[in-house]
């Protein structure tokens, strides 16, 4: 497959798939993620927007799809298309996602088991509800780390480390995730706090829907709020031993630190409705590139 400069599209076979569109998709549904693919380095960008297309994908089947049985479906044929992916001999699927998927997957070297991981862990959980905040932990290692450790092996790293801190990012930003969505859900009667944290704080769901408790409710945050930030302290105290090539992988500890401080400042009110407005930090993200630290 040949990438153009400007991105327009890739040529495989000689059958043209066209991209103009995937950078707006991205840019739509996982913003924070679609600015740090532009920091990375050219020849790296098109694949990364490929990859974050496909991890917003898989993501909308639980969101979007309300029938199990069409939600297991759609799985399975994402499933089935990874390994006609990794098959030599395998036959693609004519959709624009899954032909740049293709390319990316077999031009960089890209591990399956990683792709399939997301996958697994969204169908075993599609309504994203857990026990404890250690089920919560490890959920977020599988769905957020594993796109990271992808994204280390799409710049070519190979490291302990490197894991180690893509890891730990990793969770940090899919905790920071869920809890930016607890308000949204809690406006639809959906609580997702996990259960061993209600009970260890006296909340129940029907004092959330109606709006009792809130100290109970901002212990429940700062529990959770707490994990998210030992992993990116853990992260950041990896920096050192990370390549500097893989910098760029670890840029969206930017918008975790930030998210993390503003709800501090709040006393961990998670409606507070300033905390999910929209801001501007393209330029930390610029300086971090420029320092070659997270």
């Amino acid at each position: 497959m040949k990438v153009f400069d400007d991105q327009i599209g890739v040529y495989n076979k000689n059958c043209f798939v066209p991209m103009i569109s995937f950078p707006i998709f991205c840019r739509q549904n996982d913003y924070e993620h679609f600015l740090c693919s532009l920091l990375i380095e050219k020849n790296l960008r098109a694949a990364a927007i490929v990859l974050r297309a496909y991890n917003i994908e898989i993501a909308k089947v639980t969101e979007n799809v309300r029938d199990p049985i069409r939600g297991q479906g759609r799985f399975t044929f994402w499933r089935e298309t990874l390994d006609e992916i990794y098959n030599p001999k395998g036959q693609i699927p004519q959709t624009p996602v899954v032909q740049l998927l293709n390319w990316v997957a077999n031009e960089f070297k890209i591990s399956k088991i990683w792709l399939s991981r997301m996958i697994d862990a969204r169908e075993s959980n599609p309504a994203s509800r857990f026990n404890s905040l250690e089920d919560l932990d490890n959920y977020y290692e599988q769905v957020v780390s594993s796109m990271y450790y992808v994204f280390l092996e799409l710049h070519g790293v190979k490291d302990v480390q490197a894991d180690h801190a893509a890891s730990h990012l990793g969770r940090c930003y899919g905790i920071v995730s869920f809890l930016r969505a607890i308000p949204a859900t809690a406006s639809k009667g959906n609580i997702l706090f996990p259960n061993d944290l209600l009970a260890k704080h006296s909340v129940s769901q029907e004092d959330i829907r109606r709006g009792k408790n809130s100290k109970g409710v901002n212990d429940i945050v700062f529990d959770i709020a707490s994990v998210a930030n030992s992993h990116l302290l853990k992260a950041r105290s990896l920096k050192d031993k990370v390549p500097k090539n893989a910098i760029p992988v670890f840029l969206p500890s930017v918008f975790c630190d930030d998210y993390l401080k503003n709800l501090q400042t709040v006393d961990f009110n998670i409606f507070e409705p300033s905390i999910n407005r929209r801001r501007y930090l393209f330029h930390k993200l610029l300086l971090q590139k420029f320092r070659k630290t997270y």
